[in-house]
């Protein structure tokens, strides 16, 4: 995971949860809303503080959790429960949910949001 996250983090992350359809298995895409399972098996939801990383299709996600710098240069706990396509390692950083991104930036997300991240620590 560290090595995901390293790659990950060097990239530009963006938004997801808006309901499109890049959630779940390759070819059995489902909407990525409330209540869609997330690759660590728990229910996404886009109004808990959470990420995607890019991670290959066998990689089995476990919760993990990182600290990202916010707008206030407060540091918040972001928890990695989900992943996306392998074909973005190292070429995408995170995907944050709509909440994710409002506690670091300190306004609301558009679908389009896009931003860098710092990580302050692991947890």
């Amino acid at each position: 995971m560290q090595l995901f996250l390293t790659l990950a983090l060097m990239k530009t992350a963006t938004i997801y949860g808006y309901g499109e359809k890049n959630c779940g298995d390759p070819g059995k895409a489902v909407s990525c809303s409330a209540g869609a399972i997330t690759a660590s098996g728990q229910l996404f939801n886009p109004d808990e503080i959470s990420a995607a990383i890019p991670a290959p299709k066998n990689y089995r996600i476990r919760v993990t959790h990182i600290w990202v710098k916010a707008y206030n240069n407060a540091c918040i706990k972001l928890k990695i429960n989900d992943k996306k396509n392998w074909r973005y390692i190292g070429r995408s950083g995170l995907d944050l949910t709509p909440a994710a991104v409002l506690a670091i930036t300190g306004k609301l997300p558009s679908k389009s949001w896009s931003g860098k991240l710092e990580l302050c620590k692991w947890f």
